[in-house]
């Protein structure tokens, strides 16, 4: 394989052409759905893209320990011998989860998706329900040979006092998962300390174009990393409904101290740099003999030095972070004027 094959793939990767699904694939392909209760919806199939769709099915089990939500099933099976089976599940206020795996064996796609229940992708914090979607994934342990289903967090989504906050987890092992958070009213400020405060895994907000995005560093990898990942989401929307439910002076008022903590945090890579330019001063001072081995670890030091930041993951940003003032802007939606007031104003 020449240095073309190795950027492109092999030649002879999905080569096979790939036709729109005929009627006869599709009554092969519903058999493991009809046999569960479920209907393909022909209007809403493409066939082009060989994906197909199913009618809706309803979840009216929310005084039976489930959850009231509308189920879509979707096929896709757009590669060869390959198949992607979504789920998706939305509640009456929009919020929505979707769960997908894929493999050859449709009968048992299916079965993987119904071992987890409706219910198990919402949860609710600090009366906030989160949406949790997952990709399942089959892993086999060599201690027993068969397959094991691994559930994988690919995203988790909450609305919490009119601020959108989505997770999107690390596809990347070692890199930290991304927080956003939109206002539902564009414009809306918030402190860059406000997720920084929960703990030394969280950054601090950067704005974004649509609000604010943050990070939080989660380490170790699956089947251990998306458990974590879940209850640092958790942490995070308990926090914001304690926080985003109250003025803004409560904010300052309770969390005075970690704004101070994450102040002198922020600050450490510059204090850290400055001690190295100050200390590199302070040698010129020094008269240091040049067979000693300290002036041998003095001329390595920079290399060594800037080998480590640039080999980071995460390079850490150099910065005077600000002080954590009064936070003087509000969070909280304005209340609508009474019809009263608003006749005033127009007369």
């Amino acid at each position: 394989m020449n240095y073309a094959q190795l950027l492109t793939g092999p030649a002879d990767t999905d080569a096979t052409p790939i036709h729109p699904l005929t009627h006869h694939e599709i009554l092969s392909l519903v058999q493991p759905f009809t046999r569960r209760g479920y209907q393909v919806d022909l209007a809403a199939t493409d066939r082009i893209a060989r994906r197909l769709m199913f009618k809706p099915v309803m979840h009216d089990e929310a005084g039976q320990g489930g959850i009231d939500a509308t189920e879509l099933l979707q096929l896709d099976s757009s590669r060869p011998g390959q198949h992607v089976l979504i789920r998706n599940l939305t509640l009456a206020n929009g919020l929505a989860a979707t769960l997908e795996t894929q493999g050859d064996d449709i009968d048992r796609l299916l079965q993987r998706i119904q071992t987890v229940l409706p219910q198990q992708q919402f949860r609710t914090v600090e009366g906030t329900v989160i949406a949790l979607s997952y990709r399942l994934t089959a892993s086999k342990t060599p201690q027993v040979g068969d397959a094991t289903v691994q559930r994988v967090l690919l995203r988790g989504e909450a609305e919490v006092a009119g601020f959108r906050v989505v997770l999107r987890g690390a596809q990347v092992r070692g890199y930290p998962a991304e927080i956003d958070i939109t206002p539902r009213t564009q414009g809306v400020p918030l402190p860059e300390d406000l997720l920084a405060v929960i703990g030394w895994a969280w950054s601090p907000l950067r704005k974004s174009k649509a609000g604010f995005t943050g990070k939080v560093q989660v380490r170790g990898q699956e089947p251990e990393r998306s458990p974590r990942v879940e209850a640092a989401l958790e942490r995070t929307v308990a926090h914001l409904a304690r926080t985003l439910t109250r003025p803004p002076a409560a904010y300052y008022e309770t969390l005075r101290g970690a704004r101070w903590k994450v102040t002198f945090r922020r600050a450490i890579p510059a204090l850290f740099f400055g001690g190295l330019i100050a200390g590199a001063a302070s040698l010129t001072l020094i008269d240091v003999p040049q067979d000693s081995i300290f002036n041998l670890l003095l001329m390595g030091a920079p290399p060594l030095l800037m080998f480590g930041a640039f080999g980071m993951r995460e390079t850490p940003s150099l910065e005077i972070p600000p002080l954590p003032r009064r936070w003087k802007a509000t969070w909280l939606p304005e209340p609508e004027a009474a019809p009263s007031q608003m006749e005033a104003q127009t007369t």
